[in-house]
């Protein structure tokens, strides 16, 4: 399973899944900051990624009909820890199949 991690996404969770040999693709790297939330679950489309993000607002668009996603990975900042993140997202990338997070939401 391939991870975009938008621009919030705190350097040492992108770090930490990188340890563990996760592929993380990260949005502030690539220079994407600034960029809208559509520009995002678009460019994770194109690169058949699932969305990591602590930001609501995906969780929104992710619910139109029309958008299609490869999945999102919801992770809010205040309730979750770094740790607890990065375990929570290295569960479900060795539970879930890509498949299974087409247009699918996981909430940690």
């Amino acid at each position: 399973m391939k991870i975009y991690a938008d621009e919030n996404i705190e350097r040492s969770i992108i770090e930490g899944l990188r340890r563990r040999r996760i592929e993380v693709i990260s949005a502030r790297e690539l220079g994407y900051i600034g960029k809208s939330d559509e520009f995002h679950i678009k460019k994770a489309f194109d690169i058949k990624a699932v969305v990591l993000t602590h930001d609501v607002d995906f969780l929104i668009m992710a619910s139109r009909p029309e958008v299609s996603h490869y999945g999102i990975i919801f992770s809010h900042s205040k309730n979750v820890s770094i740790g607890q993140c990065i375990r929570g997202v290295e569960l479900i990338a060795n539970i879930l199949t890509d498949r299974e997070m087409e247009n699918h939401i996981e909430f940690l």
